[in-house]
């Protein structure tokens, strides 16, 4: 699966960045989240997803502020990474992110499909946040 977005948010890329990488924002954006605490180069999430509680450890593997942030997951159902590409636009910032994970099983389009949907609803509600 690989699912791909751009988005435009009306606040300087220092600003995205900073809110993007706390990971105490988490919970207020994105969709299942109950909680994340960085230790030791690592975010541990808690999240809920269909029903179930999972605790996944994600690696940070690239940060450049304030242009790039990329995780990937060390110990997730679903083995995925998630970079984030931020560049100056109209006295703003572009933010591409790029999820990729191998979703196994016959019902893979459908999940991949739902994902993507969420991720989508996830980065607008971002916009939002950080907009108002």
């Amino acid at each position: 699966m690989r699912a791909e977005l751009t988005i435009e948010i009306a606040r300087p890329p220092e600003d995205v960045f900073a809110y993007l990488t706390d990971v105490s924002n988490l919970p207020a954006w994105q969709t299942g989240v109950k909680g994340a605490t960085l230790r030791n180069g690592r975010i541990e999430e808690s999240r809920s997803l269909l029903g179930r509680e999972l605790h996944t450890t994600l690696e940070i593997v690239d940060r450049k502020e304030p242009r790039v942030f990329t995780l990937r997951a060390l110990n997730s159902p679903v083995p995925f990474a998630v970079r984030h590409e931020l560049e100056p636009a109209d006295g703003g910032t572009r933010l591409t992110v790029i999820a990729e994970g191998d979703v196994p099983g016959f019902a893979a389009g459908l999940l991949s499909r739902r994902a993507e949907k969420q991720f989508r609803k996830d980065f607008e509600r971002l916009k939002q946040i950080l907009e108002s």
